[in-house]
């Protein structure tokens, strides 16, 4: 028996020897088969994910580029525009802000809708307060020798009534989506900030769309450089650096009593308003109230003296002299004087002319800016 079990057995081992290549060729064709359909998938998994990663980089952008050249046309130019600006910042910069380290464009973005606003700037008894409301039409601020607005006003033209809103009211304004950024500045700021809409007589000057910004009067005391506050509760200096920088125009205005740059009129030329003096306009105000030729060239060289030592310029700048409208006249009549009056007024009427022109440089400035940043 032992030689047939032995014999069964090798007939066995010879009959799966015989099976073994046959089978081991399957095998090889079945793990090569998978192995193709994993590199199959795999390759076709990669081109799906970067197919879909450069979709993801193709901007979609909320408007269509008209060929002016051709003839086309566009039907709301600036609404045209604001389109363009905003899907360049929102879009483009501002996530590349977010990346790069330090945040090196979050302070030279302008966010959009913005409203057309010109900053007054002088220090007290400049006569601020008295040429807005010349220009309003009416009178809104308060005037005086002494300081008597502590606050940052804007006033607005509106169609149907007057309206006044705080401050913490206006950091949420649709209207003016940089006034957010207001926040940063803390609840003392906001305090001292706040909204006039205005029902202006219908022969005032002030267009509507357009905004002023009435400052408080600068104080020619010394500031002590530790305190960022400068006594105020807030940090001054920064809050008008904010409003330079967003403003299409910025009128400096002094008075002849203190034509010089010091105290924190210093500070506010020398570090809030660096590298924007193109939007100045700098006025001499109040030449009514000088006596002679010898006094008025005294308070000119004088002033034009002290802005050499703050704008890093070889020439003066412009200096527009002029006195606010309705000043000469007294009760007694008409004030006699040896200067030549109506050269001043129109000096005044230029001014005039520049704010008014505002709104259009408003769309220059943004498009400058956009190409700076």
């Amino acid at each position: 028996k032992q030689p047939s079990i032995r014999s069964n057995r090798c007939a066995d081992i010879m009959s799966l020897q015989a099976m073994w290549p046959s089978g081991r060729s399957e095998l090889k064709e079945k793990a090569l088969g998978t192995v193709l359909g994993l590199i199959t998938f795999a390759g076709a998994g990669g081109l799906l994910w970067r197919w879909r990663s450069q979709r993801a980089r193709i901007l979609n952008r909320p408007f269509a580029l008209k060929d002016l050249a051709g003839g086309e046309t566009v039907e709301d130019p600036l609404a045209e525009l604001t389109r363009v600006v905003t899907f360049l910042q929102d879009v483009i910069i501002r996530p590349l802000d977010a990346r790069l380290p330090g945040k090196p464009f979050e302070h030279d973005l302008l966010a959009f809708p913005f409203t057309p606003m010109v900053l007054v700037v002088g220090n007290h008894s400049a006569g601020k307060s008295t040429f807005i409301n010349r220009l309003l039409g009416t009178s809104v601020q308060e005037t005086g020798v002494a300081p008597t607005d502590d606050g940052f006003t804007v006033l607005q033209r509106h169609p149907t009534g007057n309206e006044v809103e705080d401050g913490p009211t206006l950091l949420s304004c649709p209207e003016n989506r940089p006034f957010k950024e207001l926040q940063r500045f803390g609840q003392p700021f906001w305090g001292h900030f706040r909204r006039k809409k205005l029902k202006l007589p219908e022969d005032s000057m002030m267009p509507y769309g357009l905004q002023i910004v009435d400052t408080p009067g600068m104080i020619d005391m010394p500031v002590k450089s530790e305190s960022m506050a400068g006594g105020r509760g807030y940090n001054f200096l920064e809050v008008v650096r904010w409003f330079a920088k967003r403003a299409d125009l910025i009128l400096l205005l002094f008075d002849p009593d203190r034509p010089g740059t010091t105290g924190e009129s210093l500070d506010v030329l020398t570090r809030s308003m660096a590298g924007l003096d193109h939007k100045f306009v700098i006025i001499l105000n109040k030449v009514d109230q000088l006596d002679s030729s010898v006094d008025f060239a005294r308070a000119y060289g004088t002033l034009g003296w002290a802005l050499s030592k703050v704008i890093p310029r070889k020439d003066i700048p412009q200096i527009y002299t002029m006195y606010n409208a309705g000043v000469e006249q007294e009760t007694n009549g008409v004030r006699q004087h040896k200067l030549p009056l109506e050269a001043f007024r129109q000096k005044r009427e230029e001014v005039v002319q520049e704010v008014l022109r505002a709104r259009t440089r408003h769309w220059d400035n943004v498009i400058t800016a956009t190409e700076d940043t």
